[in-house]
């Protein structure tokens, strides 16, 4: 197994799930935490919990802030999209060649890459959710065939760091997928969670009651068909393209699925927890995602509905 030092830059659901099976696999694991958050974390741990397991408690190190002489093999950066540009001058004085940011993106990564410098950013985004209860997380990993979590090179070629994480990943038990093309996977990926996420804001509850709106599914529907078209027309590339379905699935069926899916405990935990307690993210997100359409001369009507 490869033994790696790894910083994971964020505490919340994502960070605390990735932190405390990374160490539980044996990494050397660092987490950066702030308030009451690094106050929980020094006095009891961090503490994870899924399905009907028993709490696990994992005595990481965590710190308030990053510290100029401490190096990393890998920095996980697990925070919310709106965060990331305060996030990126602390980031570039971390001493690590590998930033791996687990954060949806509808800009390209230039910008990042102007701050933290060339070659250093890994695209990749989280194959989990969940909820934070009196301290403890609450998560479910999404499987192989769902959503693994997918990252890949800038790039799209496969140097040694890829195949390096890719182990470390599963060998902490993360269903993984290395992507050619991160920047069409994650364009792709929002064209999915936008319309999922006002879905239920546009429902005014969460995925159970969206699950019986029969107008607010079928405008969700609506939104995901009209998304998925701009990604195809445009030439980005839906990429899984098995996300193609969500171009040709027929009204009545495609509504039925949608129902269903958000009929489950799955959802509540992968889709609505996050789009419930990070509405200002998927705010951002969406935005960003409406103005990448309209800067290709795609106008999204049934999106901006529900917005």
């Amino acid at each position: 197994m490869h033994h790696s030092k790894i910083l994971i830059f964020g505490s919340g659901v994502i960070g605390s799930v990735y932190g405390g099976l990374l160490a539980k696999s044996g990494q050397d694991v660092t987490m950066l935490a702030r308030g009451k958050r690094y106050e929980f974390l020094k006095e009891n741990g961090l503490q994870i919990q899924t399905g009907k397991h028993p709490v696990e408690t994992y005595a990481i190190n965590v710190i308030p802030e990053v510290q100029p002489q401490d190096t990393y093999d890998f920095v996980f950066v697990t925070i919310r999209a709106e965060q990331v540009d305060d996030a990126l001058p602390v980031l570039a004085k971390v001493v690590s060649p590998s930033i791996v940011f687990m954060v949806n993106n509808a800009k390209g990564y230039d910008a990042w890459e102007s701050v933290v410098g060339k070659g250093r950013i890994i695209p990749a985004f989280p194959g989990a959710g969940g909820k934070t209860e009196n301290g403890i997380v609450y998560y479910n990993l999404t499987g192989k065939t769902v959503q693994p979590t997918t990252f890949g090179e800038i790039n799209g070629k496969n140097p040694a760091r890829i195949e390096i994480l890719n182990q470390i990943l599963k060998n902490a038990g993360f269903p993984t997928a290395i992507s050619p093309d991160m920047d069409a996977w994650q364009k792709t990926h929002l064209a999915l969670v936008c319309p999922l996420a006002y879905g239920i804001y546009y429902d005014g509850g969460n995925n159970y009651s969206l699950a019986k709106n029969k107008k607010a599914i079928n405008q969700t529907c609506k939104a995901l068909r009209e998304s998925f078209n701009f990604i195809h027309r445009s030439k980005i590339g839906i990429t899984p393209s098995k996300y193609h379905i969500m171009r040709f699935a027929p009204q009545f069926f495609f509504t039925r699925i949608i129902a269903s899916m958000f009929n489950s405990e799955w959802a509540e935990s992968v889709i609505s927890n996050h789009a419930l307690n990070a509405k200002s993210e998927m705010e951002y997100l969406t935005k960003d995602f409406v103005e990448l359409a309209k800067s290709k001369g795609f106008e999204l009507k049934e999106l901006k509905k529900m917005m």
